[in-house]
């Protein structure tokens, strides 16, 4: 296109120069020149740098020192030609600014043989179509095909940077799901295995067998567990759902808590016809999973309670136990500072299902996890 647009002008040279993220700075993209342009590529797309610059060595202002280009230090600098800089950049350089939703996206520089020769005040002050107006070099007849050109280059350039956000988005939210992953599958298997391991150990000191081999059974469900559940990540980048649904699978930890923990866990249920998307029995269910295996880590409880039950157009799941509590910085859960990436994890989980998650301790007086969520999915909800 760039070639297209230099030979219509009627331009020596052109070049299109994109803005770097996060600076003014320009990048040069794609150079385009007629192909008798002498000792230089073919057109059609050749990467280069520095086109203005090889041509002002041409340029008779440049061969005069008293010249306003060589008094000012612009020749043979195309980088000081700003990415807002609108009309003629110098007597024989037009600087076309490549705008797209409201954002500077680069420029299109033509180089000319013809120099313009500025009226009034300084043209780079003028607006845009004002200052294109003095373009002798460009028949005037052209001048909106040039615009409309610069037009779709912008419109493609905002496209492509659109489709970079969009793919660093997509990538950002696919390793946070890794690691919410690892983290619910199988950071919490490690933890248990190695709470039952120093248990073992002490058996093993004190001589009891029974003991013994009840911890290095846990620990071998567990291992069995957690090598399924990775080979399950590895396969399909997530977990699987209880194929009997989110109640069985609920049921199913509260009836093995106390065996598998020590903690006496009543779960109470008033929903029985709760019925969830999978992606959402997921969400929910990991919720409730992070928050009995911080009872089981961290409470030093002896009873805990969890609880179903539908509410105003939703549905509400309570974990409280009789523990030692929390900080109140703890139960804040932000990772950078705390370092309690479940409770983060839990949080982030609430918001995918368009609800919210609170928690309420305080030390020596135990805490109680509050998830409410929505019966109907949101429209912006965010799945795994």
């Amino acid at each position: 296109m760039l070639d297209a647009v230099v030979r219509m002008a009627g331009a020596t040279s052109g070049v299109v120069r994109v803005a770097a993220p996060d600076s003014a700075r320009l990048v040069p993209l794609v150079v385009a020149m007629p192909r008798d342009e002498a000792g230089l590529p073919e057109s059609a797309g050749v990467q280069a740098a520095g086109v203005i610059a090889r041509w002002c060595t041409r340029c008779p202002e440049s061969r005069n020192p008293e010249s306003d280009c060589v008094s000012v230090g612009m020749c043979g600098h195309d980088d000081r030609f700003g990415v807002n800089l609108a009309g003629w950049a110098c007597k024989h350089v037009l600087a076309i600014p490549l705008r797209t939703q409201g954002r500077t996206a680069g420029t299109m520089n033509l180089s000319f043989e013809t120099a313009d020769e500025p009226v009034g005040p300084s043209q780079s002050q003028m607006p845009e179509r004002e200052a294109r107006r003095y373009a002798h070099a460009l028949a005037r007849s052209r001048v909106p095909a040039v615009e409309a050109a610069a037009d779709l280059m912008a419109a493609t350039l905002g496209q492509d940077r659109l489709a970079r956000e969009t793919l660093q988005a997509s990538l950002f939210s696919e390793r946070q799901m890794m690691a919410n992953e690892v983290h619910d599958s199988l950071a919490q298997g490690l933890t248990y295995m190695r709470m039952r391991m120093s248990l073992l150990r002490d058996a093993v000191r004190q001589g009891d067998p029974v003991r013994a081999f009840k911890y290095w059974s846990d620990v071998d469900i567990s291992l069995t567990n957690a090598h399924r559940r990775l080979r399950e990540l590895v396969t399909y980048f997530r977990s699987r759902m209880d194929p009997q649904g989110l109640l069985h699978a609920l049921e199913e930890m509260s009836e093995n808590f106390l065996d598998r923990t020590g903690v006496a866990l009543e779960f109470e249920n008033t929903a029985p016809g709760l019925h969830l998307p999978v992606a959402r029995e997921v969400q929910v269910f990991h919720i409730v999973q992070e928050a009995l295996a911080n009872v089981c880590k961290h409470a030093n409880a002896r009873r805990a309670r969890l609880s179903l039950a539908p509410t105003d157009g939703g549905y509400e799941i309570r974990i409280e136990d009789d523990g030692v509590g929390m900080a109140a910085d703890t139960a804040a859960g932000d990772r950078g500072e705390t370092g309690h990436y479940g409770i983060a994890i839990m949080r982030e989980r609430s918001q995918r299902l368009g609800g919210e998650l609170t928690l309420d301790s305080a030390p020596g007086a135990g805490t109680r996890v509050r998830l409410y969520f929505p019966a109907v999915e949101p429209q912006s909800e965010s799945r795994l």
